[in-house]
């Protein structure tokens, strides 16, 4: 009986381990400065020039398509500045046009005729309930000067508050003094006065005014 081993398989490892250690080797001599000065100036100068010349023809399919891509890239940009410029553009001479459209409005208005201001006429005739108090005669003239101030400052004062002055003087003295008011002014106060006392205050104003004619 013959009896027969079986050889042991070598393990994978033991393959790619040498030439790793090698390209690990090379990659640390090109990476080190004085080895890569070493190399690429000293007698391997030769085969360096004709490896770069060797990866410069081979990377150069890698770096025209990643210059195409930066060129697309930057192409890409620039169509977006354009865009944007359009629409800038598009916005100022809309801009423009408002402006103008503006300055048309303004200088069709100025090349209009004013319209002339026509003046109010004041009536003539004083209203109901102050002609009774219109001075006659030379009331006026003969009216002192306490009268004069008391109807300044009356004609000054809101109606309600005037009205409820006169409610407290004597009835010739109110006479004398809406008198020397101007016709307005005297028929605001006797329109906010009681019916009663604006009666009185007429029935006042018409003796005093047909005193003189006695």
């Amino acid at each position: 009986m013959i009896v027969t081993r079986r050889r042991r398989r070598r393990s994978n490892l033991g393959r790619f381990l040498l030439p790793l250690t090698a390209l690990a080797a090379l990659a640390v001599a090109l990476a080190w400065p004085p080895s890569h000065d070493a190399i690429a100036n000293g007698p391997l100068k030769p085969v360096w020039a004709v490896g770069e010349r060797v990866l410069a023809t081979v990377g150069t399919p890698f770096h025209f398509a990643a210059q195409q891509q930066t060129i697309t890239e930057r192409n890409q940009t620039i169509r977006d500045l354009n865009g944007r410029l359009e629409q800038q553009r598009a916005a100022v001479a809309a801009g423009d046009a408002r402006v103008q459209q503006l300055q048309q409005q303004v200088g069709a208005l100025n090349g209009q005729p004013r319209p002339t201001p026509i003046p109010s006429v004041r009536p003539t005739t004083a209203p109901a309930g102050a002609a009774a108090l219109a001075p006659a005669g030379g009331q006026a003239a003969a009216a002192s000067e306490g009268d004069r101030r008391a109807a300044a400052t009356w004609a000054a004062m809101e109606p309600e508050k005037a009205a409820a002055i006169v409610q407290r003087l004597p009835d010739e003295q109110v006479v004398r003094v809406l008198a020397l008011m101007d016709a307005d002014s005297a028929a605001q106060i006797m329109n906010v006065l009681p019916a009663i006392v604006a009666a009185r205050l007429n029935r006042a104003g018409a003796q005093v005014g047909a005193s003189p004619n006695r």
